[in-house]
């Protein structure tokens, strides 16, 4: 039985594991103020913000790429800011 639990272990060890938390974005967040939108996200990719205007027209922020850390950018309407979301891509780390 030891030996059977020994193995079961190794094996288990070797498997590729579960990505860590550090290895993806989270603790993303929009914020409407009037014009303007703002976006951040924490953690390690790639995102941008995408904002909806009053007058149907969209803005949209350049790609950010995160690494390990967090990082933040607004965008501005010419009218009212009306809904802003967070888009992501695949991360491209060398």
């Amino acid at each position: 039985m030891r030996r059977l639990l020994l193995v079961m272990l190794v094996v288990w060890s070797a498997v590729p594991g579960v990505a860590s938390a550090a290895e993806g974005l989270h603790s993303c967040s929009t914020s409407i103020d009037g014009k303007a939108a703002s976006g951040r996200c924490e953690g390690r990719g790639s995102f941008r913000l995408v904002v909806s205007c009053e007058d149907g027209s969209t803005a949209t922020s350049s790609w950010l790429t995160v690494f390990n850390g967090s990082a933040r950018t607004r965008v501005h309407c010419r009218s009212n800011a009306v809904d802003a979301s967070i888009e992501q891509r695949e991360p491209r780390f060398p």
